[in-house]
């Protein structure tokens, strides 16, 4: 069955997607609500972090680490991000597209809109704007990894009504457990690398 198909059924039935999170949710441990709650709020102290050493505005910084985060993990995110501001963007390790993004985010960009305009897609616009406000409701990182726990699929990205869907079902079920939307989405990250380990 194709991806298609398979999306049109989840369509017809959103329950599905809210069962297969309460399935992982369910699994998660004490210290992965704990490591998951906190997640976002450490990524926007990192921001600062990296803002206050190498002078660059904490919301580009942001919006660089998100730029350079595709298909990354956490680790070399954080160690690339460090690399371009310590080189002022001549030095990424990165595809030439995603470093040409975090490029002119670092040379032209001046507000939140200008950033979102450089990066582009769904998933590294809500990630940057996770990282810059981790209270915020509105903003769901919809990554390969959420897709997987939310449909049961190994899909690397999915089209702009796909991740509306996605994030519209994963916030009815964070607003059920009040919790703000990004919080769970990391719990369940958190939660199902550890499994993936077991």
């Amino acid at each position: 069955m194709s991806w298609g198909k398979e999306f049109k059924q989840l369509y017809n039935s959103p329950e599905t997607v809210l069962m297969n999170i309460q399935k992982v949710y369910s699994q998660c441990t004490e210290n992965d609500v704990l490591e998951g709650k906190g997640w976002y709020k450490s990524a926007n102290l990192l921001s600062l972090t990296l803002s206050e050493k190498y002078s660059v505005d904490y919301i580009k910084v942001a919006g660089i680490i998100a730029a350079l985060s595709p298909m990354k993990s956490w680790e070399l995110n954080k160690q690339m991000a460090e690399q371009f501001l310590e080189t002022k963007g001549r030095v990424s390790s990165h595809t030439l597209m995603q470093s040409n993004k975090a490029r002119k985010i670092l040379k032209y960009a001046k507000n939140i809109s200008d950033i979102e305009t450089c990066l582009g897609g769904l998933k590294t616009i809500n990630f940057f704007n996770n990282i810059r406000d981790p209270d915020s409701r509105n903003y769901l990182t919809v990554d390969r990894h959420h897709i997987y726990i939310s449909t049961g699929h190994d899909i690397q990205s999915c089209t702009p009504k796909q991740y509306e869907f996605l994030k519209e079902n994963t916030v009815i079920f964070a607003n059920k457990i009040d919790m703000v939307p990004n919080q769970l989405q990391s719990i369940l990250w958190v939660g199902w690398k550890r499994m993936k380990k077991e």
